[in-house]
């Protein structure tokens, strides 16, 4: 008997004991449930949990689960197996801001719970498009959320095809039979807090799947895909252990399109991670009509990413890729510019990208584990040294102290004569001027001596991931029956 199997038959004892002995949810925190079949009245207790819901839409509502206590003490949302479209009954994005909230896939398969919609930032509900935000499937605007065994998708860029033709999708999911001519920007899940983790989750669509919208953010064993600018924005945040899926449908697509500001040391940040290929050809979640490619990106037609920041106030995008294997589909310049006008003459940044993007790599490898040739990278992209990747540890980049260079950004510490640079010094001069709204950003704005963290202070977030019960005693739906949740962290390591 493997030890494993021993793990699994002692667990279930430990479960068949609970269960005996009429054990209640733990005490620590109120915990609530969410089941597309639950019959009752939502936000009514039930069975052994504070309140139970039958939609998305009803438990992170207005009327939904509060806040928790506290960062130590959340309130822990179970979510049954099932389908969840957060736009069926409304039409629009969910928005949840409660602080101190966790999510949690009953079962342990991210597979098995899915949120998703089929909202896009073209659709139209008479007033206007609703916009790359209002295109997500979900919000997630709380300070210390956590949220483990879920899949968030937004399907609605996915190519259907019906009678030969492209076929338009309403929020709610129906076919409108209607030309669909191009995709449009279609975010899975939008963050807009701090101190949020994630761990054995799914983020699945096509254009602008991740939405990380500042703050600080850590993902640990999941995966992420999509094919154009699909992991975007200002956030501060580490994948670990992860996996990064180019799934093909847009050839010339790239992982990531950073808009880190100045103040901001650290945006995108892979550890130990892997990018793969593959198609999602008929995936249920995202191409339910058979309709996307089924071969997956052709070799050398992606990139890793191009800096979003160069139209972005004070924008400065940073994205490091460390101990990362890669598929043969990432181009061997590796990053591209935003436009061409990043890279001609002009006042803002003399033609240069690297002076409006951090982009880095650290003993990057093929998918068997070989170094990679980084020779053909774009100049202005770095390879950094083993001492320079050293200082890449989870602590370090979620540190908010004024004695580490993470978080202080474009402080012209490197050069006290100059406020062109970037401290560290590897990055180099910066670009002094970015427009937006015709109003530049020059030099370096006292504002940016520090980044404006919702929540104060050094975050771990291994600590709040172990906060989550493992295992717990849970109801289950039926008449005063005992489960139990069986967590099982996937291998991979947690700090680097």
């Amino acid at each position: 008997m493997t030890g494993e199997r021993k793990w699994r038959l002692a667990a279930l004892a430990v479960c068949t004991f609970a269960a005996a002995a009429s054990l209640s949810t733990p005490t620590r925190a109120a915990t609530y449930y969410v089941d597309p079949n639950y019959t009752g009245t939502n936000g009514a207790p039930y069975e052994n949990y504070t309140a139970a819901y039958n939609s998305v839409d009803a438990a992170l509502g207005s009327s939904g689960v509060p806040s928790g206590a506290s960062a130590s003490s959340p309130n822990m949302i179970y979510f049954a197996p099932g389908v969840y479209n957060t736009a069926a009954s409304t039409g629009t994005s969910l928005s949840y801001s409660k602080n101190n909230v966790d999510l949690i896939g009953l079962d342990g398969n991210a597979n098995d719970v899915v949120i998703t919609s089929t909202l896009d930032s073209d659709y139209n509900p008479g007033s206007g498009a609703i916009g790359t935000s209002g295109s997500a499937t979900l919000q997630l605007k709380g300070n210390n959320v956590t949220a483990e065994n879920i899949t968030f998708a937004n399907s609605t860029d996915t190519p259907y095809i019906a009678n030969d033709v492209k076929v338009a999708v309403t929020p709610t999911g129906s076919y409108t039979g209607n030309a669909q001519t191009t995709n449009a920007p279609a975010v899975a899940l939008l963050l807009q807090g701090d101190e949020q983790a994630f761990q054995n989750c799914n983020f699945l669509g096509y254009q602008d799947t991740l939405y990380t919208k500042g703050g600080r953010t850590y993902f640990n064993d999941c995966t992420v895909s999509g094919d154009v600018d699909f992991i975007f924005a200002n956030g501060t945040d580490v994948f670990n252990n992860s996996t990064i899926n180019l799934d093909g449908d847009h050839s010339g697509g790239d992982i990531t399109a950073a808009s880190t500001d100045k103040r901001t040391s650290n945006g995108l940040v892979f550890l130990n991670s892997v990018v793969t290929g593959n198609s999602v050809h008929g995936n249920p979640v995202i191409d339910p009509m058979n309709a996307a490619n089924d071969n997956g990106p052709a070799a050398g037609s992606m990139y890793l990413g191009r800096p979003w920041g160069w139209e972005q106030a004070g924008g400065d995008s940073s994205a490091v890729f460390i101990n990362t294997e890669m598929t043969p589909a990432i181009n061997s310049a590796g990053w591209l510019a935003w436009n061409s006008n990043e890279t001609t003459a002009n006042t803002k940044n003399n033609g240069n990208p690297g002076e409006d993007s951090r982009f880095a790599e650290f003993n990057s490898m093929d998918l068997s584990g070989n170094p990679l040739d980084t020779s053909g990278r774009v100049s202005w992209s770095h390879q950094l040294t083993d001492s320079q990747a050293a200082d890449y540890t989870v602590p370090n980049l979620f540190a908010d102290s004024p004695d580490t260079w993470y978080g202080l950004g474009y402080s012209g510490s490197a050069d006290p004569t100059s406020p062109d640079y970037s401290w560290p010094a590897f990055w180099g001069p910066r670009n002094q001027e970015n427009d937006a709204n015709n109003v530049n950003v020059v030099g370096n704005p006292t504002s940016y001596s520090d980044p404006s963290w919702t929540v104060a202070g050094n975050w771990d977030p291994v600590a709040q991931l172990a906060l989550v019960p493992e295992p717990a005693t849970l109801s289950v739906l039926g008449a005063g029956a005992m489960g139990c949740l069986l967590r099982r962290r996937r291998a991979g390591k947690m700090t680097r």
